[in-house]
């Protein structure tokens, strides 16, 4: 894996949000944001519980609590870091992941994390997480990428 290739398209991701017009984007308020998400794409059924720390730019920490359709088996934590841009109930984010195992669904440890929440209350949201390397993108082709797809419930503290 070409660890500049990743940096440098993260990067370009968050001067690319930056540069957007600054009354479009609410600041995202801070707090711990808790969700229970279960895969409904490749290993339907797998299911992550995770933790947000942070406003704008955040910390992640989540460990998968059911394990479906994953050969030789799930990994059991996932840690990152991402930047979340606010626009009235929604939510889009971008970061890293680091994933504690390889399988048929992550080929690789470092992975992209993409995100869509929908404040569904103040305290109440749905979310679609997404786990993936970009093998698409040209980064490292031989690893499996099937991707995390995970759709869940949360809870902000």
């Amino acid at each position: 894996m070409k660890h500049k290739q990743i940096a440098g398209l993260v990067f370009a991701s968050f001067a690319l949000a930056a540069g957007a017009p600054a009354c479009a984007w609410d600041q995202t308020r801070p707090g711990l944001r808790v969700a229970l998400s279960a895969d409904f794409f490749r290993a339907e059924g797998a299911m992550v519980a995770s933790a947000r720390y942070g406003g704008a730019f955040g910390l992640k920490l989540g460990a998968w609590v059911r394990d479906n359709n994953v050969t030789p088996h799930a990994p059991k934590v996932v840690a990152g870091g991402d930047y979340v841009l606010t626009a009235s109930i929604w939510r889009f984010g971008a970061g890293i992941a680091w994933i504690d195992g390889e399988n048929n669904i992550n080929g690789t440890r470092w992975n992209f994390d993409l995100s869509i929440a929908c404040d569904l209350s103040k305290r109440i949201f749905l979310q679609y997480q997404h786990y993936s390397h970009g093998s698409g993108l040209g980064i490292d082709k031989d690893a499996s990428n099937s991707s995390w797809n995970l759709l869940g419930l949360g809870y902000l503290f």
